[in-house]
């Protein structure tokens, strides 16, 4: 998915995260994240249904309070899962607000060689 679909640009990242889904819990590793969702991939757990409700935990990096997200699964491959958050409470969403904009000031800064 291109980012003029999506609407909101995506920072890559490295997060473990804890996926939960029908009561049972996986770890997973984001490799991107928006305001709207991220993209994970799968690590050692069998497909589910596409459109499955699930909760998401993680840590952003230099932040130390978990972030608990709701999602839904939009699409699912062998090796990725692609979530839309659907519920994210308002202390939530500014903290993963103020921390995509720090990060996408960072990653605009010029490379200076040594």
């Amino acid at each position: 998915m291109d980012d003029d679909r999506r609407g909101l640009g995506r920072i890559n990242c490295d997060i473990f995260l804890n996926k939960v889904e029908h009561g049972h819990t996986n770890i997973c590793r984001a490799l991107d994240v928006s305001l709207g969702g991220m993209r994970l991939e799968r690590m050692l757990e069998a497909h589910t249904a596409r459109n499955a409700s699930v909760q998401l935990q993680f840590e952003l990096p230099g932040v130390e309070e978990p972030i608990w997200v709701g999602a839904t699964k939009v699409y699912e491959d062998d090796a990725v899962v692609g979530v839309k958050f659907t519920n994210i409470s308002h202390g939530h969403f500014m903290r993963l607000r103020g921390w995509l904009r720090d990060q996408a000031l960072v990653q605009s800064l010029p490379a200076f060689s040594a």
